[in-house]
């Protein structure tokens, strides 16, 4: 229990690092994070990391959930310390305009090493006088999302507002297309949708280890399925013991030599 506290804070620090807003929200509202944990190495916590990256909407957030201006990193940094925005300087207490610190990590997060596409950063002009509008933001961010996709449609397309459609396919198989499935709106819960997936693309449930919703978000409850969007990209992540026929039949090879590799999750 104590390390998947660690490894949630640990993520929780790599979404402020990243601009992430939405998921260091649904981090705390399904996990208990400290906003102000600690890197046991670098005493780096994620107000140092918003405030290094410049960005204003997560250290906003931050703030609003009760981080510690006052925190100091092993090297003493403060927060206001690592930033070269005037505007966050300020709404950190700072005043001075002078030059900030460049902080030398004793390591180099693996987030930094191998940083994501660069994360959309929703508007935000209004701290510190009123909260940040996390379901506006959050809502406003899917529906671009949504509507990216529905513009590659054809016009004749009618979504059916009684489903969501899906795209999945079986991780590290030769086979790397996904297939569409429809899951009705009224069954989102993680049983239908291992249901479905494994009747789509013939696998037994027990070999199913977990699903993955791409890149990197592991989906394990209703909560998780209730967020999917139209054409949200999973995979069947299957356990390393043997593969059934029905499996089989799907990659169209033999994916115990060479459609399934053997999987080391990094996380």
């Amino acid at each position: 229990m104590m390390n998947e506290a660690l490894e949630s804070e640990e993520r929780f620090r790599e979404f402020a690092c990243n601009g992430d807003v939405d998921s260091m929200t649904a981090l705390l509202q399904t996990s208990r994070i400290d906003v102000n944990s600690q890197n046991k190495i670098n005493g780096w916590s994620a107000l140092h990391w918003a405030s290094k990256r410049n960005n204003l909407a997560a250290l906003s957030f931050l703030l609003d959930q009760g981080a510690d201006i006052n925190l100091k990193n092993t090297n003493g940094d403060l927060p206001v310390d690592l930033t070269s925005n005037e505007d966050i300087k300020k709404a950190l207490g700072g005043t001075d305009s002078g030059n900030f610190k460049e902080s030398n990590l004793p390591i180099t997060p693996n987030y930094l090493a191998n940083p994501p596409f660069p994360y959309i950063q929703p508007s935000y002009q209004s701290y510190p006088s009123s909260k940040y509008n996390m379901e506006h933001t959050a809502a406003a961010k899917q529906n671009q999302k949504d509507n990216s996709v529905m513009s590659q449609l054809p016009p004749s397309f009618v979504p059916d507002e009684n489903e969501v459609v899906l795209k999945v396919r079986l991780a590290n198989s030769d086979e790397r297309d996904f297939i569409e499935v429809e899951l009705d709106r009224t069954k989102l819960t993680y049983e239908a949708l291992l249901s479905l997936m494994c009747k789509e693309l013939t696998v037994e449930r027990r070999l199913v280890r977990k699903i993955r919703k791409l890149p990197d978000t592991v989906v394990r409850k209703d909560k998780d399925v209730k967020r999917l969007c139209d054409f949200q990209e999973l995979e069947l992540v299957l356990t390393n013991k043997a593969i059934s026929a029905s499996s089989r039949q799907y990659s169209g090879s033999n994916p115990v030599t060479d459609g399934l590799k053997d999987e080391q999750i990094l996380y």
